[in-house]
This record gives structure tokens, sequence and C-alpha cells, in this order.
């Protein structure tokens, strides 16, 4: 499976088609209609039809009965003389029964002119009436949109699975420091768990640059071999982002509730602010702040939980260089520093975090290799373990991971042809998969180990 995932990884970097969705490094909400919309004009009024026209058929795919984008899309296509695509768009607004009998008479003379094959004095008029039509439309449609709601509710129903070779992070001795001593250190290394949950979302747009977004859900997870993994979990989310001509800012605020069946609920609460700056399209600058709490419920069987009580406080500095048409590839620098209390200081530490990652748009999604390394350092010794030694804590990770739609894989295969409602439930079909490769060296036997771990999942979105 290593092997098979890094093949994976070095065929794309040899690839140089240009993906048809980048989404990616347009808006941080891809299926906000709102915002993609904007985008669409920000590029047509710079001359970049080819982005203007990639962003509407992605929304076009995603919303395959809004009329307003196939319009807009006919305008794009006049402008830049794609006949197939002017034709297929007739066509597709003629049969259409959202518009009125005027406007598909008038839109269909344009067909017949551009049919007809006329001089080209004749086809720059049908372009006219054609962009005419549109623009005319365009204005009657903006005009009951702004009256409509600002809202966008969606469901997420997901499945994930996770394969462990050492689920149980046994250390590669077998052994442990406990009481001062060397003991013996069993437990369970080669494990699976599934995953099984679902999200309610909701997005209102509070203005052409920024909106607000919030979201409830909850999972289930069940592990093959092993207990300790097997949890319930529920999550409230909410954000706010604003976008400006060169910043992006965003807040967000989270809370989590984890069930652990054999063990006392933890309850986190996260807060966190960040920045983008964009110095122009190649170089972007990221920040951000994020403050945490994480507290477990005492109980008479989790005598010692409250001991295990932490806040934190964490800051990121990062930079992405951004290359080739729209973005297609990313290389991206990212330092975290966190800085975590506890009720008990043997839990509290400073947690130093390197990392380097490589990202490409390839037709079937986004791939990502990423390297990082963490530096663990705790503020005293835990006596119960070992009275001569602090924990410290080394690790290097490798990870690969790609992801996208289930229709962005079947667009990439010519040799598949499925009907447009079949593509349109693709679209909307996301999947997920990573390998990830851990070296963990500490100053305590236990925490000398090393694991791999494969994950797989799919999301199905659903609007309403």
């Amino acid at each position: 499976m290593k092997k098979l995932v890094l093949f994976l990884f070095i065929f794309s970097l040899s690839t140089q088609v240009k993906a048809e969705v980048t989404y990616l490094e347009i808006l941080k909400n891809p299926t906000d209609l709102r915002l993609n919309l904007q985008y669409a004009k920000e590029q047509e009024a710079l001359g970049e039809f080819k982005s203007v026209i990639a962003t509407l058929e992605r929304l076009t795919a995603l919303y395959p009965t809004n009329i307003d984008l196939k319009l807009y899309l006919l305008s794009i296509a006049v402008k830049t003389d794609s006949t197939e695509k002017v034709l297929r768009l007739i066509e597709e607004i003629r049969q259409s029964d959202e518009i009125t009998e005027d406007v598909k008479t008038r839109v269909a003379q344009v067909f017949d002119d551009i049919n007809k094959k006329r001089i080209d004095d004749e086809k720059t008029i049908a372009r006219q009436k054609a962009r005419q039509v549109v623009e005319e439309e365009e204005k009657k449609r903006s005009q009951v949109a702004s009256k409509e709601s600002s809202w966008t509710f969606y469901q997420d129903i997901g499945w994930k699975a996770a394969l462990h070779s050492n689920i149980g992070n046994v250390s590669s001795t077998k052994t442990q420091h406990s009481a001062g001593s060397v003991v013996a250190m069993s437990g369970i290394e080669g494990d699976n768990t599934e995953t099984i949950n679902t999200l309610t979302g909701a997005i209102y747009q509070l203005s052409d640059t920024s909106n607000i977004s919030l979201s409830v859900g909850t999972s289930s997870s069940e592990q093959n071999r092993g207990t300790t993994d097997e949890n319930d979990t529920n999550t409230f989310s909410s954000s706010y982002s604003k976008f400006f001509e060169r910043n992006s800012f965003s807040a967000s605020y989270s809370f989590t509730d984890t069930n652990t069946r054999r063990a006392a609920d933890t309850y986190a609460n996260n807060l966190s602010l960040n920045n983008t700056f964009s110095l122009n399209e190649n170089h972007r600058f990221n920040g951000g702040l994020t403050l945490g709490t994480n507290k477990g419920n005492q109980n008479t069987a989790n005598a010692t939980r409250r001991t295990q009580n932490t806040w934190k406080q964490s800051y990121t500095a990062g930079y992405d260089l951004l290359m080739g048409e729209g973005a297609q590839h990313k290389l991206s620098f990212k330092y975290t520093y966190t800085d975590t209390h506890a009720i008990a200081n043997h839990n509290a530490l400073d947690d130093h975090t390197y990392s380097v990652s490589y990202t490409e748009n390839i037709p079937w999604g986004n791939i990502t290799y990423t390297y990082s390394e963490t530096d663990k350092d705790y503020d005293t010794r835990d006596s119960f373990v070992s009275s001569d030694i602090t924990r410290r804590e080394d690790s290097a990770t490798h990870t690969v991971s790609m992801n996208g739609s289930l229709g962005q894989i079947v667009r990439s295969l010519p040799s598949i042809k499925l009907p447009d409602f079949a593509i349109n439930q693709l679209n909307s079909l996301s999947y997920n998969m990573s390998w990830s490769e851990t070296e963990n060296e500490g100053s305590l036997l236990q925490h000398d180990y090393n694991k791999e771990t494969f994950n797989f999942g799919l999301t199905k979105r659903i609007y309403y």
C-alpha cells in the first residue's frame, strides 16, 4: 500500500495537465454561489476568460437548474468565439422552462445565425444580439435575486475507514517506564476503525465579500479488535469570513464533546483567528492564533482525569508559493508554536512544529505531500512514571493525501460517458484518502514507536 500511494504521488508530479477545478485557490467556500460569481466577475474584468469559463462550468454542474449561470456562461462563450459552447448552451436555454418565450425566440435567432455560417459581419451582429439578450435577462433576474434569501443550507453524510499498523503506539522494544522501573508494554498494534458521521450546516451571505457559517454534527466510531478508539462525538462550529482586495480574514469557534465509551468524556473548546495576505498572485503569507481548552469529566471510574485538563495558546506563521496557470502548483511552509498548560505540570509542554508541503491540482482532484517535524518538551517529570527522566518527544511524519469529487474522476476519463444527472450527483460526492508514516522518539521508552496509517473516506453533500 505504501509503495502504491508513493507511486501515485510521483506519477502525478509528472502530469502537467491543468485541472478542471481550481476552487481550492479561489475561495474557502467552493460551493458558495455568491462568492464564486464574485470571483468570476473579477476574472472577467481582468480578461481571464479561461478562469471565468472554468468557474462557471463547475457552477453549472453543481446547480444544473440555475438558468442564470447558463446565460452568464453563454455571454462569455460568445466573447471568446467558442462556437461549440455557444451552440450547446443556446440549445439548453431553448429547452428550459424557466425563461420567457420572447427570450427563447431571440436566442433561437442567434442559433440560426451561427448555424447558417453567415459572413463575419453577420456573425458579429448575431453575437451582439446574444450579448444583449443575456444582459437584459441578467438585469431582470438580479433584481429578483436581490430579494431572495441569502441562506444556503446543506447536509453532509460521510463514512471513513482507517487502517493502523500500530493503533496503540506500542513501543518498538515492547517495554515502558513505570514507577521508576522498566516493564513489559503490551497492547494492540494492527487494527482498523470505521466512522459514520452526519453534519448539518448553513451559510449566510452578509455581503459580496463576507459570510458566516454554522454547523452541528455527530459521529460514531467502531474499532475492530480493540476498544480504546471507540467513541461517540458531537460537534458545533461557527465561523465568520471577510475577503478584502489582498487580505482574507476568518474567525471561528468550535466545541467538541467526545464520549469515549470506556473512559471519561472530553470537552474541547477552540477559538481561532486567521489572516492571509496576498502579496501578488504568486506569493501569499499566513498567520493565525488559536486559544483552546480540553477538559474531562473526572468521576469514580476516572479518578485522575482532572490532572489532564489543559488550556493552550498556539501561534502559526506560513508562506505559500503559487505556480502555474490557475495556481496549479502550491509549495507551502508553516511553523506552529503551542504553549500548553495543565493542572498537573507533567502534562504541560512546549510544542514546535515545522512543515513543508507540495500540492498539485490534477484532473481527478488535488494531491499533496507533506513532511513535518514536531519537538515536544514537557515542563516537569512525572514521578509516577519516572522520577529521573523528564518527558521529551521528537517525531517526523510523511503524509501523502488526495482529495476531490467522483465527478472530477469521471470527467478526466473520456472513455466513460454518463448522463448529466449522474454527473451532477457525482460532483457532490467527494472522496479523500491519505497515507502517513510517523517515527516517534521519546526520552521515555513508551514513546519510542513507529506507525503507519491509511485513511479513506466518502462524503455526500445535499443542498436544500
